[in-house]
């Protein structure tokens, strides 16, 4: 007898782990803001670019890391760099963790050969976990749809499920599981055990560092399932109820071959950031994130550089980020800031 959580980390990241392969892109399983349009790595280099200056006005000389976690194809930390590169920011570093050594050959190559034409042409480090950070005074960690990947335990009324005899069944759930609810005021729902221990790596990387991620979720628990199943951009809910125990015993058929997701739920994320002393800058809707990130500033600078023509071929592109009925308001983004960083940017005020 295995608990969810030990299967959903065997089925996303085991030997035969549905992650291991590319999946990512319309023609692929599912698609996400990185593959709807480059603006959205722009904004957040821009993004990116504002912090940076104000951190050079208090040391000239900062060693800067820009770290994306779980990058799939590589395309989000390209795009951050395309532009950050375009505003000739010196000595900039630029960083992959990603644990899953299938996709670093394909990580390495797009940043290669997207960045080709940059002179001098920016490297890329790929890394397998956080250890090899700690030589930078700041970091600037991104993610995109990676909160949502961690493996989950499923709380049902201080119980928990587990897998036995090939089914899903619900017995008595452990204390630390237990903790984690109460704290949260969570009486049925998913919870990430593995979230703890990924923002203390994080965080001791550098007393100076910014982790901005942008998922699909809720800002509070809402007392129901959603962990879902998904290929070929079709869903299938776990749960046919949300509130109940009932579920469809056949999905392990799917073992490796669907993506397991869930609702992020921020509070949980922002209480652990928060035990690491760090302090939530902002949490907003994607529309509402992106453009206080500086969207609009973008897309004068994308004009200036390659004209109205290309930046109206993309617009129907950023239109899809920000528009509330598409990916505009059924994601957050949410930044977190250790409380070192922004006292240092504090300085400048």
């Amino acid at each position: 007898m295995q608990s969810f959580g030990e299967l959903m980390q065997e089925w996303l990241y085991g030997k035969e782990g549905y992650y291991r392969k590319m999946r990512v892109g319309k023609a692929r399983d599912f698609y996400t803001s990185v593959s709807v349009s480059a603006f959205f790595g722009y904004c957040i280099g821009y993004f990116f670019s504002q912090k940076i200056i104000q951190c050079q006005k208090v040391n000239p000389t900062p060693k800067i890391a820009i770290v994306e976690i779980g990058a799939e194809g590589g395309n989000l930390i390209t795009d951050i760099a395309f532009y950050l590169e375009k505003q000739a920011i010196p000595k900039l570093n630029y960083h992959i963790i990603e644990p899953l050594e299938e996709l670093h050959l394909i990580q390495a190559q797009t940043f290669k050969e997207r960045l080709k034409e940059q002179n001098p042409s920016p490297s890329l480090e790929i890394l397998s976990d956080f250890q090899s950070l700690k030589a930078y005074d700041i970091i600037f960690f991104v993610a995109n749809e990676l909160l949502d990947a961690f493996a989950c335990e499923l709380y049902f009324h201080n119980e928990m499920a587990y897998i036995k005899d090939s089914k899903l069944e619900f017995y008595p759930a452990t204390p630390q599981v237990i903790e984690i609810a109460k704290d949260l005021n969570l009486t049925i729902g998913e919870i990430p055990l593995q979230a703890q221990s990924f923002a203390k790596s994080l965080s001791g990387c550098a007393k100076k560092w910014l982790f901005l991620t942008f998922d699909y979720g809720s800002i509070e628990p809402r007392g129901e399932f959603s962990l879902r199943f998904y290929r070929n951009h079709q869903t299938q809910n776990l749960f046919s109820n949300p509130t109940s125990k009932d579920c469809q015993n056949d999905f392990l058929n799917g073992f490796g071959k669907w993506d397991i997701t869930y609702d992020v739920v921020f509070s949980l994320w922002d209480r652990i950031f928060s035990s690491q002393k760090a302090q939530c800058a902002f949490l907003h809707r994607q529309n509402r994130a992106l453009v206080d990130m500086g969207l609009d500033k973008v897309g004068e600078w994308y004009i200036n550089c390659f004209g109205i023509d290309n930046f109206m071929q993309e617009s129907s592109k950023i239109r899809t980020l920000i528009s509330p009925s598409l990916l505009g308001e059924r994601f957050f983004g949410a930044c977190w800031e250790s409380l070192d960083f922004k006292g240092m940017l504090c300085e400048n005020l």
